[in-house]
């Protein structure tokens, strides 16, 4: 029914691991027109996670008509655990099932059950964010490594030139200060001053995305929710957006 082939399966390997640790079932749907996307809230409603990827992000798409592909993500990141270096990765999907393939050295190809999900269509959020800070994608996992030492509450704060990261806890106190003149910051657009804070462990859980990233774009208002946005290889993206934490 449809055949799809991307220049790196790790970039997948990482993407499938992160969304893993955070909703256990899903859908992706291939379109001729639209690439393969993906879009689903957590069981609990705090995150939205939503990924696309072009058609012209792989090497071969071959989809004659609309495809949904349900998928257990804990299966299918077993299988992506065994993506190696310079393996190319290749989905087949059939009528019942799908099959996973590396090519590398040799092919190795794994067939896994397509499973009855229950798709629910989310619409896009209309959210007004005051506050833009795009950094390397590197700088963005030692932040959430920094925080994740002191606390379970990321907090951001950022205003003309300044964007600090913190948490506090009764172990301690955690502050990571960035600014333009540091060269850490890619660019930053802020209204006045931005404060929210969020539970940091759905930044952890999904971080493994910024491994293949270029560049992560942390976008909020005061007290509303944020959106972490990533730049993947061939235009593709991964975002999540998750509600503040109040307290």
């Amino acid at each position: 029914m449809a055949k799809l082939v991307f220049f790196d399966a790790r970039v997948w390997r990482y993407l499938i691991s992160a969304i893993s640790k955070v909703i256990e079932e899903g859908v992706f749907i291939v379109s001729p027109e639209e690439g393969l996307t993906f879009r689903a809230m957590d069981p609990s409603h705090i995150v939205m996670l939503d990924m696309s990827f072009p058609r012209d992000s792989f090497e071969v798409f071959e989809v004659d008509e609309e495809t949904r592909l349900g998928v257990n993500f804990e299966d299918l990141a077993k299988v992506l655990r065994r993506a190696k270096k310079e393996d190319r990765l290749e989905i087949e999907i059939g009528e019942s099932a799908y099959t996973v393939s590396f090519i590398g050295r040799g092919r190795r190809s794994f067939t896994l059950p397509i499973i009855d999900v229950a798709v629910e269509e989310l619409p896009e959020p209309q959210l007004e964010f005051k506050a833009s800070i795009k950094v390397m994608s590197d700088v963005y996992r030692d932040t959430l490594k920094d925080i994740e030492l002191v606390g379970d509450v990321i907090r951001f704060t950022a205003s003309e030139d300044i964007f600090k990261v913190m948490s506090t806890s009764e172990f301690g106190e955690a502050e990571i200060i960035y600014t333009r003149e540091s060269g850490s910051i890619i660019e930053m657009e802020v209204e006045d001053t931005q404060e929210a804070s969020y539970t940091l462990e759905y930044f952890t859980d999904l971080s493994g995305a910024a491994r293949v990233a270029d560049t992560v774009t942390i976008r909020y208002s005061s007290e509303m929710p944020a959106e972490v946005l990533h730049e993947l290889p061939q235009g593709a993206v991964f975002r999540f957006l998750v509600a503040p934490r109040v307290d």
